[in-house]
């Protein structure tokens, strides 16, 4: 396919690809559950009504961490300090820069949520019974077994 070019998912509208580099967070909390937002419902949009993570555009001059840290800002008003790269995910037309923080004090209460329908800590069990946007099923997966130990 030709950059600039439109894919057509046969469930997703027509959609114009990432134009700039992309980077999300995986924020833990206290429980070792990850901070997700309900995505808007709107059909013009891929993946409506789906949950996916927080994050956004790269913007130029800006490096990876600055960028995650001012998106989350932005979508959830947390201030993100000292994120750790965990790699990157290739998905059709993006590699995002994804990122993770560990915050044993960060409760959604505190958190303004400005990005999609709302926030959500989820689980691993959580996310094998909801709809995902993008990658993130593959991202979330990779994140609970390597980082977080198995509830026995």
């Amino acid at each position: 396919m030709k950059e600039g070019s439109y894919k057509k998912l046969s469930h997703l509208p027509l959609f114009m690809p990432k134009s700039r580099p992309q980077c999300v967070l995986l924020l833990q909390n206290n429980e070792g559950k990850v901070l997700l937002q309900l995505r808007d419902d709107k059909p013009a949009i891929p993946y409506p009504n789906c949950w996916g993570t927080f994050g956004g555009q790269i913007e130029e001059k800006e490096t990876s961490e600055e960028a995650i840290a001012r998106e989350i800002l932005e979508e959830t008003g947390y201030k993100l300090t000292n994120p750790e790269y965990v790699g990157n995910f290739p998905f059709e037309n993006y590699n995002p820069y994804v990122f993770r923080k560990v915050d044993l004090n960060v409760r959604l209460e505190t958190l303004k949520i400005t990005e999609g329908q709302k926030g959500a800590f989820l689980s691993y069990s959580d996310i094998q019974t909801i709809k995902l946007a993008f990658n993130a099923k593959e991202v979330l997966t990779f994140y609970f077994k390597k980082y977080i130990t198995p509830q026995r």
